[in-house]
């Protein structure tokens, strides 16, 4: 409304035009956007412009407002800040566009570079003499950082045991210390995508197994190039040991955008930008949740890690409980980790519609929004590897003393509140993928709707609801007697393990998945498996054709009792 008003006053003449960019996380979002601003102002005045339709110079030149992507904006980021280089869509007919509005906080605004000690290992195995003696100077610089990880393993160089020491800094670079300038690695990095790592690694041809690989030594090499021009830190979570960078894409001095963040108090990002970012406080009585219900149960092991151990016992306690909360014509949305979801997709639920999303893929998304019921299970946590990158990326490079006693401002240890308001954000934002985030009145009510959660037990669970009762106000708090882990629950399929392996393949990556991890993530018997693997065998087999379609492969190697079974993808499933 605002952008169609804005349109009608530049035709008018009634103030100084103003052209507009609004930057939205999503290709059909800003196709929607775009068509909802022309009807309402009657004529073509917005153009969508992304990667699968481009508008023509002429159309971006002519139209009042012009609507791209997340991932457009952040390409584009660092000619923004420059006349003579801003891209073609800040300019218009009435000179530089003067206001862009960002829906939604930008998840990419911070680049994150990481190189692990395997992984350089693993590169390091992959070229050939000839490559070592063609590119001798990014051979050393793979070779400097593989022995500054491997004596940063050893516990007794890392003064009390910490898990994260820095490295060096913009001045004083890991080459550099050296005396050395670091190397371009696009030259190796372009000649190793050529190895046949499937042949090399695999020992057969493998077109998925190849792509994986070398996707891996890609990003590797990629990120060696980071961590040897700039500062660096290392890292070690469990065995992983790490060399880690970050860097702000979008550059400071960019003309100050509007960004519409629902959570922006929540969000610590907005606390670290300090004085450069000013956040506008909702009026009060715009938004009343009181209509919503948030049934809150308490439990422990909530991370990745202990939701996908113990998924097939509570994915079916969770669904039982629900079905004695909530009637069969409700819609219910189930937010969880990527590798759990096959567990739910496959339960017989009796409710009017279910659906399943994960996190990482449900931000800015609408695909729920006329849901009435929304379950929230398991947690996103994130590493310190996250916390100390964006602190990094935005406050500067630190020393090895705050990444021993991490204070900032009043925060004792600025990592626990980075990642529990993290969580916080993450929470709040998948709550409001259903209809409780549409307003239906001139109290900003919403409509009825019930929110199902299971909270931490700790203090970081007690921070998590006091955010979503600030950022949702009047939202009436119901305690949940679940219990999370307990007697087990007969798992109702509502499908064979022909639907559940299908569906288990839609989560994984791309790569080989050996049957015997098949068994084990659907609960199949010895001789549900050895069907099962008859069935594969059979090349037109509707289940052997469907995933076929998806781009998964059977493949059994060796013959015999010593035979082994897997399933190759060739490409993620979107």
């Amino acid at each position: 409304m605002y952008a169609a008003m804005q349109a009608e006053a530049n035709a008018k003449g009634l103030l100084k035009p103003v052209g507009v960019l609004i930057v939205t996380r999503r290709i059909e979002q800003a196709e929607i956007i775009a068509a909802t601003i022309n009807k309402l102002a009657g004529r073509v005045v917005a153009v969508a412009n992304h990667s699968e339709k481009r508008a023509t110079p002429q159309e971006m030149l002519n139209s009042d407002l012009v609507i791209i992507t997340h991932q457009a904006y952040v390409n584009a980021a660092e000619h923004l800040s420059s006349q003579n280089g801003a891209p073609h869509f800040v300019a218009w007919r009435g000179g530089n566009r003067l206001l862009t509005i960002i829906d939604e906080a930008l998840a990419n605004v911070v680049e994150e570079s990481k190189v692990t000690l395997a992984g350089v290992a693993q590169v390091l195995s992959y070229i050939t003499p000839e490559m070592g003696h063609e590119f001798p100077e990014q051979l050393s610089a793979l070779e400097y950082l593989h022995s500054v990880l491997v004596r940063y393993a050893n516990p007794q160089s890392r003064p009390n045991d910490r898990s994260t020491r820095m490295l060096w800094n913009d001045n004083k670079t890991g080459f550099r210390v050296l005396n050395l300038q670091p190397p371009d690695m696009d030259p190796l990095r372009r000649a190793m995508k050529s190895l046949p790592y499937d042949t090399l690694v695999l020992g057969a041809n493998d077109a998925g197994g190849r792509e994986h690989i070398a996707e891996m030594v890609n990003d590797t090499i990629r990120g060696s190039q980071v961590v040897v021009e700039k500062w660096a830190y290392y890292s070690q979570k469990g065995t992983e040991h790490s060399i880690n960078s970050s860097a702000l894409l979008i550059p400071l001095d960019v003309p100050g955008p509007v960004v519409l963040d629902a959570t922006a108090h929540t969000n610590f990002m907005w606390d670290l930008f300090g004085p450069r970012a000013e956040i506008v406080s909702t009026p009060l009585g715009v938004r009343d949740y009181s209509n919503v219900r948030l049934h809150v149960a308490r439990a422990e092991g909530l991370g990745k890690g202990s939701m996908i151990e113990k998924a097939r016992t509570r994915v079916p306690r969770v669904l039982e409980a629900l079905q004695r909360e909530v009637g069969p014509e409700s819609s219910v949305f189930m937010c969880m980790h990527k590798d759990t979801k096959h567990h739910a997709l496959t339960y017989a639920h009796p409710f009017a519609r279910f659906d399943v999303g994960h996190w990482g893929a449900i931000d800015g998304r609408n695909d729920w929004s006329d849901y009435d019921t929304a379950v929230i299970f398991g947690l996103h946590y994130r590493t310190r590897v996250w916390s100390t990158n964006l602190f990094f990326a935005l406050r500067g490079y630190q020393d090895d003393y705050w990444s021993e006693y991490p204070d900032w401002n009043e925060h004792d240890n600025v990592h626990q509140v980075m990642e529990q308001r993290q969580l916080s954000v993450s929470i709040i934002q998948a709550i409001n993928r259903i209809r409780c985030r549409r307003v239906i009145d001139a109290q900003g009510r919403s409509p009825s709707a019930d929110i199902y959660t299971v909270l931490p037990k700790d203090q970081t669970g007690d921070a998590i609801l006091r955010d979503i009762l600030v950022d949702m106000p009047c939202i009436q708090e119901v305690p949940w007697a679940f219990e999370l882990d307990g007697p087990t629950v007969a798992t109702v399929r509502k499908g064979s393990s022909h639907e559940a392996l299908i569906t288990y393949m839609t989560t994984r990556l791309p790569g080989e998945t050996a049957m015997s991890a098949v068994k084990d993530a659907l609960g199949l018997k010895d001789s549900a498996l050895k069907k099962l693997k008859s069935v594969l065998g059979n090349a037109d087999h509707p289940t052997t054709t469907t995933l076929r379609d998806m781009g998964v492969r059977y493949l059994v190697r060796g013959k015999g009792r010593g035979a082994k079974a897997y399933l190759i993808k060739d490409q993620a499933v979107r």
